[in-house]
């Protein structure tokens, strides 16, 4: 059987390691956050394909009205994965300080799944910040209730500043709370589709 191939999609280094930057210097020497999520749920059996950042991904114009820019931004992306002939895009964007976001990229992926058969996706809005879900998988309870900043301080607080850190904490196999619903969702999807 042959492995199941997989394209990321992150905001940068942390999210997607050394697969962040220019297609031409992408590499898999430095996993990163997605990456760990992704053998959380299966060691074996895929392995990543490409990967774009968000900042780059072309916005995609089809299919209608596509009023927003994460919806534009999340079609880009499950279409250039299909072009690159993945079987499965990997994401996580963000919520930054913006409440709407959570909503908007659910409904881009289910439009997604619709638009483009053949392609899984898994993705979702790390609430408020992927700093917030390295919090939930060491434990911590109530992690999408804080806000954008008090995230990363409590995350450097714990001395977790670098992605290889990130990754580690990722990585462990420790129970994530259950109001850790954004990344609870995630992790089901990628067990869902790689399994």
């Amino acid at each position: 059987m042959s492995a199941i191939l997989v394209f990321l999609g992150g905001e940068g280094r942390n999210e997607l390691g050394s697969w962040a930057g220019d297609p031409a210097y992408q590499n898999d020497d430095e996993p990163g956050v997605i990456k760990a999520h992704l053998q959380r749920t299966r060691t074996d059996g895929w392995r990543i394909l490409g990967a774009r950042e968000w900042k780059g991904i072309r916005k995609y114009r089809g299919h209608g009205r596509l009023p927003s820019h994460e919806e534009r931004a999340v079609h880009g992306l499950v279409l250039d994965a299909k072009e690159n002939g993945a079987q499965v895009v990997a994401f996580v964007r963000d919520q930054d300080d913006d409440p709407s976001r959570s909503e908007i990229i659910a409904n881009a992926i289910e439009q997604a799944r619709t638009y483009f058969p053949g392609i899984h996706v898994v993705g979702d809005t790390a609430v408020p910040v992927l700093e917030a879900w390295i919090l939930a998988m060491m434990g911590e309870p109530g992690t999408e209730s804080l806000g954008k900043a008090k995230a990363q301080r409590l995350l450097s607080e714990r001395l977790i500043t670098t992605t290889a850190k990130m990754v580690d904490e990722a990585s462990a196999n420790r129970p994530i709370p259950e109001d850790a619903t954004h990344l609870c969702s995630w992790l089901t999807q990628a067990k869902a589709v790689l399994t």
